[in-house]
């Protein structure tokens, strides 16, 4: 991991309709300056208002991760919050014509791929480590994330499901820039076949398809593919949303990560804890609520 931030090389784009609420928009990633951070700027709207990508942002975890404040919102972040991690971006400006950024083909693929276009720029300012002194750990039934002191970030992950050609995957990997876009960037989103009508009626998944996503039914999967990318790429895109969501603590990590049964909601709640520990860490007068900061 590079003790400098980073920014991108120049201006990259790509288009596409929106997972959930169906509106086409044009996504484009920005060079930005030491101590941006992701910015989200919404170009359609009268003074192109701005939602740093942080967790005291998050309004909604509902199939997808979204940032607001006021009456300003971001659907389904995840995928491109993923891509910068991976990547290794520190600083640039996501603008955005819409409210919810291209799905694309479901996957971080082609936003990782624009990056590379892109290429790093090196900033002359430190890069903000977030690094742990003792485990934190969260629970919920039988969802546990956990993440203890490392020296570099890595990722456990596990999901269990009682389906006949899920059951259980699990996959351990260090997290840079080669595994991201080789092993975990390609993974597509999936849905139960059972939900689609249930996504539907709730007003979600207008922009979905067989396009952009793994539909499984109770004997096969169904997708533009006719296969799947990887023989566990349900887990490996349950951690890709899980680092998406890691990078609302607006810095980079060093830990390993454990997480079974994870999901945006469970996600948020621990990136929370997080993000108070190192708060408290830094300053120990805090409060334990995290502050808005758009």
């Amino acid at each position: 991991m590079s003790a400098s931030q980073t920014s991108i090389g120049k201006d990259v784009s790509v288009n596409g309709l929106g997972l959930h609420t169906g509106a086409r928009s044009q996504l484009t990633f920005k060079p930005a300056p030491a101590n941006t951070g992701i910015v989200f700027v919404r170009k359609d709207l009268p003074a192109q208002p701005t939602i740093r990508a942080h967790v005291s942002n998050v309004v909604d975890v509902v199939r997808g991760t979204t940032l607001g404040w006021a009456d300003v919102r971001v659907y389904t972040v995840e995928h491109v919050l993923a891509s910068l991690y991976g990547f290794g971006v520190d600083n640039v400006f996501v603008e955005l014509d819409n409210i919810e950024p291209p799905v694309l083909d479901g996957s971080a693929k082609l936003f990782t791929k624009i990056l590379q276009e892109a290429g790093l720029k090196v900033l002359e300012a430190p890069r903000q480590i977030l690094t742990l002194d003792q485990p934190i750990e969260y629970t919920d039934q039988k969802t546990l994330i956990r993440a203890e002191p490392a020296s570099e970030l890595s990722m456990e992950c596990s999901i269990s499901y009682d389906h006949p050609l899920i059951k259980h995957q699990s996959l351990t990997i260090s997290i840079n820039p080669d595994t991201f876009a080789n092993e975990i960037s390609p993974a597509r989103t999936f849905c139960f076949d059972f939900e689609v009508e249930t996504l539907k009626r709730a007003g979600l998944a207008k922009g979905g398809s067989l396009d952009n996503a793994v539909v499984i039914g109770m004997d096969r999967f169904y997708s533009k593919e006719k296969e799947l990318r990887f023989p566990d790429e349900f887990v490996r895109h349950k951690m890709l949303d899980l680092l998406g969501d890691l990078y609302l603590l607006g810095a980079q990590l060093k830990a390993r990560i454990i997480a079974q049964r994870c999901g945006h909601g469970h996600n948020i709640k621990f990136v929370k804890l997080l993000s108070n520990a190192w708060a408290k860490k830094n300053n120990p007068s805090v409060p334990n609520d995290i502050p808005v900061n758009h």
